[in-house]
C-alpha cells in the first residue's frame, strides 16, 4: 500500500510530512518497546538480535517488489557513504540511544535525541544548499532551550546516580550521529531508490555488530542470558521502529527537504512521552513536560 501511494505521490511535499509523521509514531512506539526489552541487555547485542528481524523485512520487501538484483549492483561512492552512514547511525547512534533508554528513560532520552533535527537543518543548508530562515533560526533556538531542560532534569539526579550523566551524554552524542547519517542518506536517495537503501544498509549493519557483539561490554548482568518476552519485544521493535519507521523516513526524505522532514520526526517525543506515561508508567516532571513542548514548538517553526 505504502509503495502504491509512493509512485502515485513521489516527490510531492504533502506525501513526504504525511511518511515524516508516521514514522516519528513508529519510532514512538518503538522507544517505548526498546525500554522493556533493553533492560539489563548488552546494547549491542540488543541492536544486532532487533536487526535480524529488519533484515528479513527489508529483503522480503526489496524481492517482492523486484528489486533484489539492485541491492547488489550499487556504484562504488554510493557504497561508501550507504557504509558510512548505516555504521554512524545504526551502530553507533543507535546504541548510544539504547544506552541513553537504560539510563535516564523514554520520556528523557527521546526529547533530546530527537533534537538531531537542528544538526540535520543546518547540515542541509550548508552541504544540501537547502534554505536557511529567520523560522529556522528561531526553531533552533526553541529546541535548544527544550533539550536544555530535558538534560537538566536528568542531570539533577546525578547526585544520587552517575548513570544519568553517562544517559545524558550518550544522548548528545546520538544527536551528532543520527543528524550527520540523515544528511548523508538525503544524498544517497538522490540517484537511489528508498527500499534499496533500507535493504543495503543492512549488509553493513549486521556484520558490523556481529563482530562489536563478541567484545565484553558492562557487567554480568548486561550479559546475562535475555528471556523470551525480551527476545520477542526486541525482535518486534526493530520490525516497528529500524524497519517501518526507517523505511517510512526514506520515502520521507525522497519526497521532500531534510529541513522539512527532521523537524517533523522530532514530534517523536511528544508520541513517546504519551506512550510511556500510559503504558510504561514513567513519571513525568514539569520540566520534562514543558520541554517536550518546547521541542515540538521549535520544530514547527522549523517548518519552511
Amino acid at each position: 500500500m505504502i509503495y502504491f501511494f509512493y509512485h502515485i505521490f513521489r516527490g510531492k511535499k504533502i506525501f513526504g510530512e504525511i511518511c515524516a509523521i508516521m514514522a516519528a509514531l513508529c519510532w514512538a512506539f518503538g522507544a517505548s518497546l526498546y525500554k522493556k526489552a533493553i533492560r539489563d541487555m548488552n546494547p549491542i547485542k540488543f541492536n544486532l538480535i532487533r536487526s535480524t528481524s529488519v533484515l528479513i523485512y527489508a529483503f522480503s520487501i526489496v524481492f517482492i517488489l523486484g528489486k533484489w538484483g539492485s541491492v547488489f549492483n550499487l556504484d562504488l561512492s554510493t557504497i561508501t557513504i550507504m557504509g558510512i552512514s548505516s555504521i554512524l547511525v545504526l551502530v553507533a547512534g543507535d546504541t548510544l540511544y539504547f544506552i541513553g533508554l537504560r539510563t535516564i528513560g523514554v520520556t528523557k532520552t527521546v526529547p533530546i535525541t530527537y533534537s538531531y533535527s537542528i544538526l540535520v537543518v543546518l547540515l542541509g543548508g550548508i552541504i544540501l544548499d537547502e534554505a536557511i530562515t529567520l523560522q529556522l533560526i528561531l526553531g533552533t533556538i526553541t529546541i535548544i532551550l527544550g533539550v536544555w531542560l530535558v538534560a537538566n532534569t536528568a542531570l539533577d539526579q546525578t547526585q544520587q546516580s552517575n548513570t544519568s550523566l553517562i544517559g545524558v551524554i550518550s544522548s548528545l552524542g546520538t544527536v551528532l550521529c543520527w543528524g550527520f547519517g540523515v544528511v548523508f542518506f538525503k544524498i544517497i536517495l538522490n540517484s537511489n531508490d528508498p527500499y534499496i537503501l533500507a535493504a543495503g544498509r543492512m549488509l553493513f549493519l549486521i556484520p558490523t555488530l556481529a563482530i562489536l557483539s563478541i567484545i565484553p561490554y558492562g557487567n554480568k548482568s548486561s550479559n546475562r542470558k535475555i528471556s523470551r518476552i525480551q527476545l520477542v519485544l526486541a525482535l518486534l521493535s526493530g520490525l516497528i521502529s529500524l524497519g517501518i519507521g526507517d523505511n517510512l523516513l526514506y520515502l520521507a526524505l525522497d519526497s521532500t527537504n531534510t529541513n522539512i522532514v527532521a523537524p517533523l520526526t522530532s514530534l517523536t517525543p511528544i508520541f513517546s512521552a504519551l506512550i510511556a506515561i500510559i503504558f510504561l508508567g514513567e513519571k513525568v516532571s514539569k520540566k520534562t513536560i514543558i520541554a517536550t513542548l518546547l521541542v515540538t514548538t521549535g520544530t514547527m517553526l522549523l517548518l519552511v
